[in-house]
C-alpha cells in the first residue's frame, strides 16, 4: 500500500498581506493561520488518507511549530524552509517519506478532506494532479502604455492546493524547473510530465492581501455543543485516592477501578467525548483491555483531547463538580486544575472550572463509600467541518 505525506508550506514572509506579523502567525478564529492546515493533516490521518504531515517553517521557529502540534496524533515532521517558495517545497518533499505527496499552502485554511480525497484518487505513478476552478471574473491586462485590454477567460482556470504528485518525480521536477516556480504544477509541466486536474473548492481561498484575513474570519460560523459526563467509583482499602490527577496519600481509601479509578478525570473525558460525538470512555478504553489496567486517567484525558482536537473541536468551557465526604479537598483544587490542564491542548487551557461539594453524610457518598463526579463541557467547531462529516 502506498504511503502518503502532506507537506504544508508555511515558511514565507507573507508581505503582501500587510501588518508587522508574518501572515502564518496571525490569528484566525482562535488558531494561527497555519494551524488550520496542520489540523487538515490530523483529520486526513484520522481517515487513514495520509501517514504523516511535514511542516515547512521559517528557520529558527521550528520549536514554536513543534509545540503547537504536540497534542495531535498524526506524526509531524518539522523542517526549515528556503529563500524562495520552490526551495521550501523542495525541503518539504525531501523530508517526506511518502510515495505520494500532497503539497499544500499554509495560507489556505479551508481545504477539506473531500478535496484531498479527490486528488489522491486521481494521482497515479506518473501523473500529477492539481485542483482547478474555472475563472469566473472578467479579465483585463495592462499593456506597456498603461492601458487595460480585455482578456478572454475561456479555458482559464485558477489553481489551488493541495496538489498531489509522486514524491520522487516531483523532487526531480522542482530541481529541473528551479525555485522561481509559482506552484508545483508549473514545475511538473516544465519537466515534461503529464498534469491532470480535479474540481477545486470555491471555499478554499488563499489569504494573500490585506483584508483577506478578515474575509476568512467572516467565513467561520462556529457550531457549539455541550456534552455531559458522570462517574462514580467505590472507595475501598488498598487503592490510592487520586482525584483530578492529584493523589491524597494520607487518606486510607482509594478508588476501585480498572485504571486508577479517578472519577473526576473520567467525567471530564466523557463530557468532551459527548460534545464531540466521539463515544464514551467505556467503549474506547474498555476494562477488558489490559493496556489500561492501573494507568493514570490523565493519559485517558490526554488521548480524549487529542481525538476531539484532531477532529477540529475546541474546548470553550468545562464545569465540574466532585461530591466527596472525605478527605477535605478545598486545598487541592488548584493542583487538580493544573494537572487536568497539563494534558490538554494549548488553546484549551484556562477554561476549566472545578467545585467540590460535601456528601452531607447522606447515602453512599456521605458514608465514604464512593465519590460521584459530574462534568459539562461546551465545545465548538467550524460549521464547514461538521458539514464534511455529514
Amino acid at each position: 500500500m502506498r504511503r502518503v505525506s502532506l507537506v504544508v508550506v508555511a515558511a514565507g514572509r507573507g508581505e503582501r498581506a500587510g501588518g508587522e506579523t508574518a501572515k502564518q502567525y496571525r490569528s484566525l478564529c482562535g488558531r494561527m493561520l497555519w494551524e488550520w492546515s496542520a489540523l487538515l493533516g490530523e483529520r486526513l490521518f484520522g481517515r487513514e488518507l495520509v501517514d504523516e504531515t511535514v511542516l515547512v517553517v521559517p528557520r529558527g521557529d521550528e520549536n514554536l511549530f513543534r509545540d503547537r502540534v504536540r497534542h495531535f496524533r498524526c506524526p509531524f515532521l518539522i523542517t526549515a524552509g528556503g529563500k524562495e517558495r520552490g526551495d521550501s517545497v523542495l525541503e518539504g518533499v525531501r523530508a517526506a517519506s511518502g510515495d505520494v505527496v500532497l503539497v499544500h499552502d499554509g495560507a489556505r485554511p479551508f481545504a477539506g478532506v473531500s478535496l484531498c480525497e479527490r486528488i489522491l484518487k486521481a494521482v497515479d505513478g506518473e501523473r500529477g494532479i492539481v485542483p482547478l476552478l474555472p475563472v469566473s471574473d472578467a479579465l483585463k491586462r495592462e499593456d506597456a502604455e498603461g492601458r487595460f485590454q480585455p482578456v478572454s477567460r475561456e479555458g482559464l482556470f485558477a489553481a489551488q492546493t493541495p496538489q498531489g504528485f509522486p514524491r520522487k518525480l516531483l523532487e526531480e521536477a522542482i530541481l529541473f524547473a528551479g525555485s522561481s516556480m509559482k506552484d508545483e504544477g508549473e514545475a511538473w509541466v516544465k519537466a515534461g510530465r503529464e498534469l491532470g486536474a480535479v474540481e477545486g473548492d470555491r471555499r478554499n481561498m488563499k489569504v494573500t492581501w490585506p483584508g483577506d484575513l478578515a474575509l476568512a474570519e467572516s467565513q467561520f460560523r462556529m457550531i457549539s455543543r455541550t456534552g455531559i459526563g458522570y462517574d462514580i467509583h467505590p472507595l475501598v482499602p488498598g487503592r490510592r485516592f487520586i482525584l483530578g490527577g492529584v493523589a491524597v496519600p494520607s487518606f486510607p481509601l482509594g478508588f476501585q477501578g480498572h485504571s486508577d479509578g479517578d472519577p473526576l478525570t473520567h467525567a471530564l473525558s466523557d463530557a468532551i467525548l459527548g460534545a464531540a460525538g466521539l463515544g464514551d470512555i467505556g467503549t474506547l478504553y474498555p476494562a477488558s483491555d489490559m493496556r489500561y489496567r492501573n494507568i493514570s486517567s490523565l493519559l485517558i484525558l490526554e488521548d480524549v483531547s487529542k481525538r476531539a482536537a484532531g477532529a477540529g473541536w475546541r474546548l470553550e468551557w468545562a464545569d465540574m463538580v466532585a461530591i466527596v465526604q472525605e478527605p477535605r479537598l478545598a486545598g487541592c483544587l488548584g493542583a487538580m486544575k493544573e494537572a487536568l490542564e497539563g494534558v490538554l491542548p494549548e488553546n484549551w487551557k484556562g477554561r476549566l472550572h472545578l467545585k467540590v461539594k460535601s456528601g452531607e453524610g447522606e447515602g453512599t457518598v456521605g458514608s465514604c463509600g464512593a465519590v460521584v463526579c459530574h462534568a459539562a463541557a461546551t465545545m465548538s467547531l467550524p460549521s464547514w467541518m461538521l458539514e464534511e462529516e455529514d
